[in-house]
């Protein structure tokens, strides 16, 4: 009974974030921000707030739901003006759309925290002639650390 409740929240969140981007859609392209392509919703990632456009139909994935939740636990459902901020590094964000594009049957079910290993083991495995560097990536992690807004 507990995971229908989940379920529901998660839904009831999804459905939040998707009714704010189309209000937030309908303030940009009213104020002469460049506008989203049909069937993509832009989000702004990081601390430096990254413009990436993404499909809609990834705000179903269990990853963008995840980030959405982070998201609202950090920004308290006021997001800082200008549009949907997702708390994640952008290098992380563009791997983890790359990986979905091609294969999101294989990648599809995980979770922020699975896409997270692999991403720093692709990034060890490639800095491992640099033992330094290797060292600061096994302990980065691709999500921002909480901050205030």
């Amino acid at each position: 009974m507990n995971r229908i409740w989940q379920i529901v929240k998660l839904k009831r969140t999804i459905r939040r974030w998707r009714d704010l981007i189309r209000r937030r859609a309908a303030a940009a392209s009213a104020e002469g921000v460049r506008p989203t392509r049909a069937g993509y919703a832009a989000v702004y990632v990081g601390s430096e707030r990254r413009r990436f456009e993404i499909p809609a139909k990834y705000l179903n994935l269990p990853v963008i739901a995840e980030l959405l939740d982070k998201a609202e636990e950090e920004f308290g459902g006021a997001q800082p003006s200008g549009g949907l901020s997702l708390p994640c590094e952008p290098a992380f964000f563009r791997w983890m759309l790359g990986v979905l594009a091609r294969d999101e049957s294989r990648f599809r079910n995980k979770g922020v925290g699975e896409l997270a290993l692999l991403f720093a083991e692709l990034a060890f495995a490639v800095d491992c002639s640099s033992s330094a560097a290797a060292v600061g990536h096994k302990q980065s992690s691709p999500l921002l650390q909480r901050t205030r807004v």
